[in-house]
């Protein structure tokens, strides 16, 4: 299936409509080294081109070339950084200090973004680096809990995720089989491989010579009944104008 709209979110090989997008739930998945992350890092660049607002849970510091207000400290109301996406600017979380201190700031957090996109129904992203940290199969905790309900219940107000993980077999089934759009990196993994079968509308035999033919940054993208290889393009680390992106501590 070709697609004849006009393109605003340039990915490489691949561009789509802003619209196309907004409100969906997003999976971006393959090994390490596989081009997953610098796909998320395009992604989410292209989103606040198009003025789209996200919050990215970055357990890595793979994100501070975006534009986008940094925080590695959680001592400052949550509330703040939620008013902060609500008029507009896009928020990195740097947790790479993983403790209960983070857990509780995210939980309330996203507890306090539910709500508040219950009055204001902005269109914003959530993006969730490692995503089988924060929402893992066959375990819940309030963390959990709410990025859950963010993911299966917030497109009507407004909010979209994008789901990042090596491992696709430890990600939240119910939030993992109800995304719309996929990016499919190499995976190895004969469970990883398992979900990829699930997901595409191909025999296994193929599904599996895609997989090995792979190399860093193609991906087989899926969304609503089309499917096809792309290759996504290489995030540029250091842009010649950061607007913002300064670091902040909270």
């Amino acid at each position: 299936m070709s697609i004849t709209q006009s393109y605003y979110m340039d990915l490489g090989t691949l561009t789509l409509e802003k619209d196309q997008v907004i409100r969906k739930c997003i999976a971006i998945l393959g090994i390490r080294g596989s081009g997953k992350s610098n796909t998320a890092k395009v992604f989410a660049e292209e989103l606040i081109k198009e003025k789209v607002p996200l919050v990215i849970v970055d357990p890595d510091g793979e994100y501070r070339g975006l534009e986008a207000i940094i925080f590695d400290k959680f001592n400052v109301d949550p509330e703040e950084v939620v008013n902060l996406l609500m008029v507009g600017k896009s928020v990195v979380l740097d947790v790479n200090d993983w403790n209960e201190e983070v857990f509780k700031f995210l939980t309330t957090f996203f507890n306090i973004l539910w709500e508040t996109s219950k009055i204001y129904r902005r269109d914003i992203f959530v993006l969730l680096e490692e995503a089988h940290e924060f929402i893992p199969q066959g375990t819940r905790t309030p963390l959990s809990d709410v990025l859950v309900r963010i993911a299966l219940r917030g497109r009507k107000r407004g909010i979209g995720m994008i789901l990042v993980s090596q491992r696709s077999a430890k990600v939240n089934k119910d939030v993992l089989t109800q995304s719309e759009i996929y990016f499919l990196h190499k995976v190895v993994h004969p469970v990883d491989v398992r979900v990829y079968k699930e997901i595409l509308p191909l025999k296994s035999r193929e599904i599996e010579a895609e997989i090995k033919a792979m190399e860093t940054g193609d991906a087989i993208f899926y969304k609503d009944g089309e499917l096809r290889k792309v290759r996504i393009r290489k995030f540029d680390e250091f842009p010649s104008v950061i607007q913002s992106g300064e670091k902040a501590e909270i």
